[in-house]
């Protein structure tokens, strides 16, 4: 009975919008969350033991943590203008990356966001970008040291660089295509990086004929250590 909203519009994200969990084939579904929110962006830590995802509540977006059976919901960002999203459990379990923008700088094009890490228990919030333009899609490598995300150069020209978690070394820029790259992930022994692209496409617009891409990046050491 609830209103449809618009999947596309998030200050009009559908409500009631909930966390399930299955196994690899679909089945043995079990719901996780129980309420009239909005709820997505959910993963899962590396030990299998907890859950971070976003939840947004009169239309203020946070994240929350919980047990992986679904118990023992927290809270642990509290900002009322920044909608922290997109998050991911480093290798520790402890520490989580996620990105954040400004509902106030939403009709900036393309949108300002910052990547920040936080550990599970809400404290230690730190900023791991100092841009003032987007920084977004961040996924952690598998070493616990560095991590990829997108930023936007242009409009219509978004890279994927590499980011570190030292406090001190700039960014390191990982594709040069024009058009977008987007969704970088690491994979687990931290030897190649998948990617979406523009670059595979025959034409279009800017985000059209997007393809997956693979790189290898063993020479970065981004493995486990």
């Amino acid at each position: 009975q609830m209103p449809l909203g618009n999947w596309s519009d998030w200050r009009n994200y559908p409500q009631g919008a909930e966390l399930y969990v299955s196994d690899r084939q679909g089945k043995n579904i079990q719901r996780l969350t129980d309420n009239k929110y909005y709820e997505a962006e959910v993963t899962v830590s590396p030990d299998g033991k907890w859950i971070v995802f976003g939840r947004m509540i009169d239309g203020n977006m946070d994240l929350w943590v919980m047990n992986s059976d679904g118990t023992g919901e927290k809270q642990i960002t509290f900002s009322k203008d920044e909608q922290e999203g997109a998050p991911y459990f480093l290798p520790d379990s402890e520490t989580i990356l996620y990105r954040a923008w400004k509902a106030s700088e939403y009709d900036q094009k393309p949108t300002p966001m910052t990547i920040y890490t936080i550990k599970r228990d809400g404290s230690g919030n730190q900023r791991r970008t100092f841009t003032n333009d987007m920084n977004w899609a961040p996924f952690p490598a598998p070493d616990g040291e560095h991590f990829v995300f997108v930023r936007a150069e242009t409009p219509r020209n978004w890279e994927v660089y590499l980011g570190y978690l030292d406090g001190k070394t700039p960014p390191k820029r990982l594709t040069f295509d024009e058009g977008f790259d987007g969704f970088p992930a690491i994979s687990p022994d931290g030897r190649k990086m998948v990617w979406t692209s523009s670059r595979s496409s025959a034409g279009g617009g800017f985000m059209q004929g997007l393809r997956l891409h693979v790189m290898d990046v063993s020479s970065l050491n981004l493995g486990p250590k």
